[in-house]
């Protein structure tokens, strides 16, 4: 989907003035500090965690199997949300992803600030290595950043650990321990937390994508 826009994008990227990218060329692992834990879910059971929900759609599924929770998504350039029932401000919020099977031009993360269906952000990434931050503010994307390549993404049906730590105004975004950008945001201070999986109009459709260990930490006090 992005390949013939990308250059485009990277270079409006270096005037993007409230984009700070942090890591993905050659930066060291940041791994974020974590305080207490505040939540978590293996996926091992629908009988505890958040209110995730089990839905088997024509279009769209979200449900658990084999230890993990599952998000499939059929047409091509489609998104599926899910939202755990369960809200926070200042955190640091993480989640294993596998996808399973379909296309590597795809996107899959997290959801953070979630008021309602009209207000959210969104932190993802994609099987073949870019990442973007997304905010939807009563009903309009009202920001969606340029997909910008790292070399900290695994590639393919790689597992990836995505983090996202919030801390006041700063939106930190996290793969596999190391920081790839700090976006400035206060418009969704606390919000329930989720997960994300789409595909896209050039990568084609029938996505599964498979999410493990999600938790959410406090920010260790110094």
């Amino acid at each position: 989907m992005r390949s013939s826009h990308r250059l485009l994008l990277i270079f409006f990227l270096a005037a993007y003035g409230s984009f700070c990218l942090a890591a993905g060329q050659g930066s060291e692992a940041m791994q974020p500090a974590k305080g207490e834990l505040l939540f978590s879910d293996d996926f091992g059971t629908s009988k505890v965690g958040g209110s995730w929900g089990c839905v088997r759609g024509e279009n769209q599924s979200n449900y658990y199997q084999d230890g993990m929770y599952i998000i499939d998504v059929v047409p091509a350039n489609s998104w599926w949300r899910v939202q755990s029932g369960k809200s926070f401000g200042d955190s640091v919020v993480e989640v294993e992803a596998t996808p399973i099977e379909g296309p590597d031009d795809n996107v899959y993360g997290l959801m953070t600030g979630w008021l309602n269906w009209s207000n959210y952000y969104l932190f993802m990434i994609s099987g073949d290595g870019y990442f973007t931050f997304v905010k939807r503010e009563e009903g309009s994307y009202t920001r969606n950043d340029p997909w910008t390549r790292s070399e900290a993404i695994n590639l393919g049906k790689a597992t990836n650990l995505v983090q996202v730590k919030r801390e006041g105004e700063t939106l930190s975004f996290f793969a596999n321990g190391v920081k790839l950008a700090d976006y400035e945001d206060a418009t969704f201070p606390e919000g329930n937390v989720g997960l994300i999986a789409g595909t896209t109009s050039c990568g084609g459709g029938n996505l599964t994508v498979g999410f493990d260990n999600f938790s959410v930490w406090a920010i260790e006090e110094t």
